[in-house]
């Protein structure tokens, strides 16, 4: 896999499990401090999200972000 493939797979996953949740985007948004349009956009792959932003909502959705040498950067177990 190549970084592209494994971020839609992100995106997939991320949508997935909010979805899971019973959340919606404009829950899922304010819980990591953007607007509603902002994490809409990340959500369906036309726009970007900082990279604390990008740990903050995976550690909200239980997403475990594991770094190539194997390292679990969210801290979620």
């Amino acid at each position: 896999m190549n970084w592209q493939s494994d971020y839609l797979v992100f995106h997939r996953r991320i949508h997935e499990q909010r979805k899971a949740l019973g959340m919606s985007q404009l829950k899922t948004a304010s819980l990591i401090g953007v607007s509603e349009r902002t994490y809409r956009n990340f959500e369906n792959g036309t726009g970007e999200l900082e990279g604390a932003k990008l740990f903050k909502l995976a550690s909200s959705l239980g997403i475990k972000i594991i770094i190539s040498d194997g390292v679990i950067a969210d801290g979620v177990d």
